[in-house]
């Protein structure tokens, strides 16, 4: 993650498949993007995965668009299996989960094929069924790329890989 070393190594999950397991399993990714004067905004939203790409859909405009055209560089965290764990008093907690947290670009999607493709991927990871958008469907959404630059797992409460 940029030199930066994530604190609890025990936790620490490289495994490039275990990683993809878990986008492929989530349903809502938290993204983060910052302006370039440096103010954050962090928002959930449902995404599809597939070959190191995730790909986001929403409204044709808002604040997450203003940002993504002023800076395109994101950050995603991914979290799947989430479960409050407490001890027998229930005075001391801890968080069960599997999680990947990664980098990469935002690239806004055009072209209505690939616009198409990346809503069949979307609904793939809904298990949904998938209808092409005409050209004038495909205005009232937005569809992005965030492609992948680097990407950690992190795995608490259940066995590493």
């Amino acid at each position: 993650m940029n030199g930066r070393k994530m604190r609890r190594q025990d936790k620490l999950v490289t495994d490039a498949k275990w990683m993809e397991n878990v986008l492929r399993e989530g349903q809502i990714a938290v993204l983060a993007l910052s302006a370039l004067d440096g103010e954050p905004y962090a928002l959930p939203i449902g995404y599809g995965y597939e070959d190191g790409v995730i790909y986001l859909h929403g409204a044709p405009s808002g604040l997450k668009n203003d940002m993504i055209a002023e800076n395109p560089r994101a950050s995603f965290n991914v979290s799947v299996g989430v479960e409050l764990v407490r001890d027998e008093s229930g005075a001391d907690f801890t968080n069960k989960y599997r999680s990947v947290t990664g980098f990469g670009n935002i690239e806004e999607i055009t072209d209505l094929e690939e616009k198409n493709r990346a809503l069949a991927i979307l609904m793939r990871q809904y298990k949904g069924p998938h209808e092409d958008v005409s050209e004038k469907g495909a205005k009232r959404v937005w569809v992005a790329k965030l492609v992948i630059r680097e990407m950690t797992g992190k795995v608490s409460g259940y066995p590493k890989p």
